[in-house]
């Protein structure tokens, strides 16, 4: 999730291992000049669509510690919060690591693993599936290779035992 959505979710938008993102945090300048941080439709979408997503059973312990606040209990903007995290992690003496770098490595282990890139593009929010492909692709399994596993789990058992090939509906080979 990008920051501002992270600060964005209640509760209820946890529901049996579906997080259903619906809104993101935004700082905008009011009428009076004065940076205020309201919720906001999601990126690439309009008011009142969302995106699901799988949420991991891991997560349900913090369910009640949302949404994140600060101190006083007002609402936390995305840059306020990577202020903080900077602050601490170089408080703390660790490597330079923002929370952005968390979302682009949550893609990258998703993708290395074999979840389909386009489940990945969609769950990231992404207006288009070029937009991780051009960024991910790389880490999908090669073409290829996931081809020969493919044929070779379908078919190999039939060609080393000289039985014929099972018959795969929709699949009629037509020789010219």
């Amino acid at each position: 999730m990008r920051i501002g959505e992270s600060l964005g979710v209640f509760p209820e938008d946890i529901l049996d291992g579906t997080l259903r993102c619906r809104r993101q945090v935004v700082r905008i300048k009011d009428a009076a000049g004065k940076y205020v941080a309201l919720y906001a439709p999601l990126k690439h979408r309009k008011e009142g669509e969302w995106r699901d997503m799988p949420a991991p059973v891991t997560l349900e312990p913090l369910i009640e510690r949302l949404p994140v606040r600060n101190q006083v209990g007002g609402m936390i903007y995305p840059d306020l919060f990577r202020k903080s995290w900077d602050r601490a992690f170089k408080r703390l003496g660790l490597p330079d690591y923002n929370p952005h770098d968390l979302r682009h490595n949550w893609a990258t282990v998703t993708l290395s693993n074999g979840v389909p890139i386009h489940e990945v593009s969609r769950w990231m929010g992404h207006s288009s599936i070029k937009i991780t492909v051009d960024r991910y692709g790389h880490l999908t399994l090669d073409g290829s290779e996931r081809c020969r596993q493919v044929i070779e789990a379908t078919f190999g058992v039939h060609m080393l035992s000289g039985f014929p090939a099972p018959r795969v509906p929709g699949a009629e080979l037509v020789l010219a």
